[in-house]
C-alpha cells in the first residue's frame, strides 16, 4: 500500500494505492462502488483470488473516499505479440467533489506511473464522458464480434460436456488449473487470473455460475450462455493448448441453436464478423493500439472488461 498526501486545486487529499487489505478503506471503497454500480469488491476479496494485478487508486478527503479508478494489468498476446496492457475501470467521483479536477489528477497520475511499464492503455467509457478521455491521448475505436451461423442438427451422443459446479472442490481445482495454464485461443488474449475468478467464481449473481462447462474430448472449459432466438454466446475458453473452436461449437450446440457469437476474437478462420456495440460503452485505447483496432476485426474479450 502507498499513501501520498496530494494537493489538487488548493485542497489537500490523500491518494491511497493498493490498499485492499486495509479493512476500513476497503469498506469505504465498497460503499462507493455499491452507490455507483450496485455491486462491490468484497466477495472478490474474500474469495482469495484478488491479486496484485488489480490495484485500487483512490483519493480520500479525510476518511471519505471521493474519487477512484481501478487499474488492472494484463499479460497479453496481441496478434501473437507478447505485450503488457493496462485497463482503467470503475471510474467514479463523489457528486459533491465533481468538477474539482480529481478524475483528471488520477488519470494523469496513473498514466505517468505506468508509461514505462506497459505497452498500451485501454478503457471502456459510457456516452456521458466520451469527450473526457481524448484529452489524455485515448482514441475511440470499433470492436468487431465473430459469429457463425449453424445449419446442422446435433445429437446428444456427440456431446461430451459437463457443467461445472465451482462450489465443488474438484470442479474448482479443474477450472483453476485450466485458467492458470490457458493457451492462446484469441487474437487478443488477455491473461488475468484474478479477473477470471471475479466473473466466474466470486459473484454468482453475475450469472456465470451456471455457464461454465468442461468439454472432455477437448480438455477445455467454456463459458457459454444461451441467448434468445437460438443464439449461443461463447464468452471464453480456457485450455492448455490451442483448440479447434469449430469443434468446440459443435460440442456445445444443440438443436434450436442457429447462431454462435464469440466473446473474443478467434485465431481460426471460418467466422463472419459484425461491428459490436456493448450497450452505451465505447472502447478507448492509447496510440499504440489505435491502428490495430481500426484495421483489424478485433474485440476485447468480454470477460476481460473492468
Amino acid at each position: 500500500m502507498r499513501q501520498i498526501e496530494i494537493d489538487v486545486n488548493k485542497t489537500t487529499y490523500t491518494l491511497c494505492i493498493g490498499y485492499k487489505q486495509d479493512e476500513k478503506r476497503r469498506r469505504a471503497f465498497n460503499n462507493m462502488c455499491r452507490s455507483f454500480w450496485d455491486f462491490d469488491f468484497e466477495a472478490y476479496y474474500q474469495s482469495g483470488y484478488w491479486d496484485d494485478s488489480c490495484l485500487l487508486y483512490s483519493i480520500f478527503h479525510g476518511d471519505t473516499i471521493v474519487s477512484h479508478t481501478t487499474v488492472s494489468i494484463f499479460r497479453t498476446s496481441f496478434l501473437g505479440m507478447p505485450q503488457r496492457l493496462l485497463q482503467l475501470g470503475t471510474v467514479m467521483t463523489d457528486q459533491a467533489y465533481q468538477r474539482k479536477g480529481l478524475s483528471r489528477f488520477l488519470m494523469e497520475y496513473i498514466l505517468e506511473d505506468y508509461k514505462k511499464q506497459v505497452d498500451g492503455f485501454l478503457l471502456f467509457a459510457n456516452d456521458t464522458v466520451l469527450d473526457f478521455y481524448p484529452k489524455f491521448g485515448f482514441y475511440p475505436v470499433p470492436e468487431h464480434q465473430a459469429f457463425k451461423n449453424l445449419q446442422d442438427s446435433f445429437s446428444a451422443k456427440e456431446r461430451e460436456v459437463r457443467k461445472l459446479d465451482l462450489s465443488e472442490a474438484s470442479d474448482l481445482y479443474l477450472f483453476e488449473q485450466l485458467v492458470n495454464k490457458a493457451a492462446i485461443n484469441s487474437k487478443v488474449q488477455l491473461y488475468n487470473r484474478g479477473l477470471s475468478f471475479f466473473y466466474c467464481y466470486a459473484y454468482p449473481e453475475f450469472g456465470y455460475k451456471d455457464s461454465i462447462y468442461y468439454v472432455e474430448n477437448l480438455d477445455c472449459v467454456a463459458v457459454v450462455r444461451e441467448e434468445s432466438d437460438g443464439v449461443l454466446l461463447l464468452q471464453e475458453v480456457f485450455a492448455e493448448s490451442t483448440i479447434d473452436i469449430h469443434t468446440l461449437i459443435s460440442a456445445l450446440s444443440s438443436d434450436g441453436i442457429r447462431q454462435v457469437r464469440l466473446g473474443f476474437t478467434p485465431v481460426q478462420e471460418g467466422f463472419e464478423y459484425q461491428e459490436y456495440q456493448n450497450e452505451d460503452l465505447t472502447l478507448f485505447v492509447s496510440e499504440p493500439l489505435k491502428t490495430l483496432f481500426e484495421t483489424k476485426k478485433l474485440m476485447i474479450p468480454l470477460l476481460s472488461h473492468t
